[in-house]
C-alpha cells in the first residue's frame, strides 16, 4: 500500500504534468494517472488540452493533505474531473462515505480559490471484478451516499453502469485485472467526459 511519500513521489515524478497550462484538469487516483501509461497517453479530449494529475494509490485524504494543502496544484483548467473515494475504503482509517464527501468538498473549496469560475465534476467509482483489496457492495454504498449529497455546485457524473458487465462487476474487456483499465476502458471514460463537455 502506497504511504505518502510514495504518492509524493509520483506527484514530483509529473511535475510537468502540474505546471501545465491546460483547459481541462483531471484528479484522481490510478484511474486517472494510468491513462498517461497507454501508448497514446492521455489524449486532448473534445480538442481541449488535458493536465493530467491522477496519483496512483492515493486516496482522497492523501489528495487533500499533501497535494492540495502542500500547494503542489497552482492552476485548474475550466473544466475539472475529480475521480477518488475508492482508495479511502482500504487505506483510511476513518472511512466513511460522508468523511469521503467532506474531503472531496474541501478540495474543491480550495480548488475554488484558485480558479473559481471553473466547472467542478465528481466521477462515480467504477465497479471492480474480484479482486483482493474491496468489492463492488461497499463501492456502490459509496456511490449512492455521494450521488445523494453531493453539492450542487459539483457535477456527479454517472460510470458504473458504462463499465459494469450482466452480474454488475467491471467488464472484463475493460480492464486487464480487475481493476485498472486498457486502452478499451479508457475509450468508454473518454466517452463518459466528452458527454460532460457537451462534445
Amino acid at each position: 500500500m502506497k504511504t505518502d511519500q510514495d504518492i509524493l513521489d509520483r506527484a514530483l515524478s509529473k511535475q510537468t504534468e502540474f505546471d501545465k497550462t491546460a483547459q481541462i484538469t483531471l484528479v484522481g487516483h490510478s484511474l486517472f494517472d494510468m491513462w498517461s501509461d497507454m501508448e497514446q497517453g492521455t489524449p486532448n479530449i473534445a480538442g481541449k488540452t488535458v493536465a493530467n494529475l491522477g496519483l496512483s494509490s492515493t486516496s482522497t485524504r492523501q489528495y487533500l493533505d499533501l497535494i492540495v494543502k502542500g500547494n503542489l496544484i497552482k492552476q485548474l483548467g475550466e473544466d475539472v474531473f475529480i475521480f477518488l473515494g475508492v482508495n479511502d475504503i482500504v487505506k483510511e482509517p476513518d472511512y466513511s462515505p460522508k468523511q469521503v464527501l467532506g474531503w472531496i468538498n474541501e478540495i474543491v473549496s480550495a480548488f475554488k480559490t484558485l480558479a473559481p469560475t471553473s466547472r467542478y465534476y465528481l466521477l462515480e467509482a467504477t465497479p471492480v471484478n474480484n479482486i483482493a483489496t474491496t468489492d463492488n457492495p461497499a463501492i456502490l454504498a459509496l456511490n449512492q451516499y455521494l450521488e445523494a449529497h453531493c453539492p450542487a455546485d459539483i457535477r456527479y457524473v454517472k460510470t458504473w453502469n458504462a463499465f459494469a458487465n450482466e452480474e454488475g462487476k467491471l467488464d472484463l474487456n475493460l480492464c486487464h485485472d480487475g481493476l485498472h483499465f486498457t486502452q478499451q476502458g479508457y475509450d468508454v471514460l473518454e466517452q463518459i467526459l466528452l458527454k460532460q463537455l457537451g462534445a
